[in-house]
């Protein structure tokens, strides 16, 4: 899997980079926090090689996993209160709010299982031969 993912390619992907695009932009350091150890940073590296095609599946893994950690459920970073006042154009409604972080933590879900799934399962390359006896 070293191929180029672009969005094109991965309908799952352009939606996270959709649900991505309304919230704040990576300037707003009260959302994102400041510095080259800033969550903003962090998914902003993944972000911008997967908008200029070069986003490679372990780009778009570490993206989903990123969202997963400081935008997903029950995260510590940027929580749901934070997303709700911050989400561009919804006015700070709660469901919007819970709905983007459901949404995009099932999105992101999806993108880690796909594109990390064969690392994860290591030698073991048909799916499920851990379950079949001989």
């Amino acid at each position: 899997m070293y191929d180029i993912v672009t969005l094109a390619d991965d309908p799952d992907l352009a939606h996270l980079i959709d649900l991505i695009d309304i919230l704040p932009g990576p300037q707003v350091s009260r959302f994102w926090g400041k510095g080259d150890d800033s969550i903003g940073s962090k998914i902003g590296y993944r972000l911008r090689e997967i908008l200029c095609g070069r986003g490679r599946a372990a780009d778009v893994d570490y993206l989903a996993v990123y969202v997963l950690k400081y935008l997903g459920h029950g995260n510590s970073h940027i929580s749901e209160d934070q997303i709700t006042r911050h989400l561009t154009g919804v006015g700070s409604l709660p469901a919007a709010g819970h709905a983007w972080v459901e949404d995009a933590t099932r999105t992101a879900w999806t993108l880690v299982t796909r594109y990390s799934v064969p690392s994860w399962r290591g030698a073991r390359s048909t799916p499920g031969s851990a379950w079949i006896t001989e």
